[in-house]
């Protein structure tokens, strides 16, 4: 097959839809979707023609898109995710893909991490064969929540602490500084902006009433304690109920250790149980132990997996 690659800083309107086609049936094949949210939600709103951190590759087989990769350029790493329409696959359009990012690193980064979301066999034979190892694992948790041999433990309120829902138009700023502290050495989530967060509140499935937060109100001004913003997503397989996810799960570091994290997790699972749904799910990376913990002990029991690989591609500065 005669592969052609294209690099482009912005995608046109024409070339988006053809990506987001691929992107929808490659995910109706691999019942798994093959980018990440954020990555899909720049793909969508590619609004920022200035931004030099990112950019998109396109592969063509002919005049047909037959594959897509977006690279984000970091400082120290640049950090790619791919998607290689089910029926061009084994004929050289992800080698392919590879090799045009791997060239498009930019120093002072010498290295390209590589997202495999669900793992899948195809991935993991391209990543093994050019020498990229596994850097990250992030775990799929889930449990049921209509089970009467899982129910949800009681958790309490503390006196002097009280639960409300997020307020669209209030809480932003709020909720984004915590949310940082929370998540310093995190890789994603420590890095949501405003325009991160403004993106995902005007989202289909967005739900300020399952956005729980848990303030101290001992003071004359409230002190958001903890958060679980919760959502509900439909599943890859349109014969299947929609399931609950644990989105975001925070807490203020002056606060940890007193088991609030705990307490509005499961307020979120109820809110998720409450609205019908029969099954919960989460994200964690499989080296946060303290988490895995948590989350274990709540009856979340590891579904899949999302590989990261790493390789050296550029000499040292």
């Amino acid at each position: 097959m005669f592969v052609t690659t294209e690099s482009v800083r912005r995608l046109t309107d024409p070339q988006r839809s053809e990506v987001l086609a691929l992107v929808k049936n490659a995910t109706q094949i691999d019942k798994v979707a093959p980018l990440s949210e954020q990555v899909l939600m720049n793909t969508r709103d590619d609004h920022d023609a200035t931004n030099t951190n990112t950019c998109h590759l396109l592969a063509y087989a002919g005049t047909h898109l037959a594959g897509y990769a977006h690279l984000d350029q970091g400082v120290e790493a640049a950090t790619a995710e791919i998607v290689v329409d089910p029926s061009s696959r084994r004929k050289g359009l992800g080698t392919a893909l590879i090799h045009a990012l791997e060239n498009a690193v930019v120093p002072p980064a010498t290295t390209l991490r590589l997202w495999s979301h669900g793992d899948l066999d195809a991935a993991h034979t391209l990543a093994r064969r050019d020498g990229y190892l596994i850097l990250r694992e992030l775990w799929q948790m889930r449990r049921p929540l209509r089970s009467n041999a899982s129910g949800l433990p009681t958790v309490s309120i503390p006196q002097g602490f009280s639960s409300r829902h997020f307020v669209v138009g209030r809480d932003e700023e709020a909720w984004l500084k915590v949310n940082a502290a929370a998540f310093v050495d995190h890789p994603e989530q420590g890095r949501m902006s405003r325009h991160d967060l403004d993106q995902r509140i005007v989202e289909p499935w967005f739900d300020a009433s399952g956005f729980i937060l848990i303030e101290d109100t001992r003071g004359p001004d409230a002190v958001l304690v903890a958060s679980h913003w919760t959502k509900v997503v439909p599943t890859q397989d349109p014969h299947l109920p929609a399931e609950g996810e644990v989105y975001v799960v925070g807490v203020n570091p002056e606060y940890q250790g007193r088991g609030f994290g705990r307490t509005v997790t499961v307020l979120g699972l109820a809110h998720l149980r409450d609205k019908g749904l029969a099954q919960a799910m989460l994200y964690v990376d499989a080296d946060n132990h303290p988490a895995v913990a948590t989350y274990s002990r709540l009856d979340f029991a590891r579904s899949g997996v999302d590989i990261m690989y790493e390789r050296t591609v550029q000499p040292p500065v």
